[in-house]
């Protein structure tokens, strides 16, 4: 089964759309053998998720759903992702007082498994 690594997480103000924020991510989906010679394609959405002491909260989940294929046969190249998209900066604020820690998951699936990978975690006042 595929796996997913080095996801990197950005976070910056919209300059088109003011209270809104860019969340620019990348990831690595690495394809085993048997993936590549079925040539299989992973459905994959992302999720926001903030940072607490006990349990992190959910923030949004299947965002930015879209699919990668796991190459040609034979080879196991590992797929090189960069994405990004717009939500609105209140969304973010998931702290009461203070910073907010904000981090990504990625999830594919190839309709039998599902494998995810996190981001590392963006400190700011959203």
């Amino acid at each position: 089964m595929a796996t997913i690594e080095n996801v990197k997480l950005k976070i910056s103000a919209s300059i088109a759309n003011p209270a809104h924020s860019l969340i620019s991510y990348s990831y690595e989906l690495r394809p085993d053998a048997e993936d590549c010679a079925a040539q299989r394609e992973f459905t994959v959405a992302v999720g926001l998720w903030g940072q607490d002491l006990l349990d992190d909260d959910v923030l949004a989940t299947d965002l930015d759903a879209h699919t990668v294929s796991a190459g040609d046969q034979g080879s196991t190249d590992t797929v090189r992702v960069e994405r990004g998209f717009e939500v609105e900066t209140k969304l973010l604020d998931e702290d009461l007082v203070g910073d907010d820690e904000v981090f990504l998951i990625v999830e594919a699936g190839d309709g039998e498994n599902r494998v995810s990978g996190k981001s590392n975690t963006v400190i700011g006042d959203f």
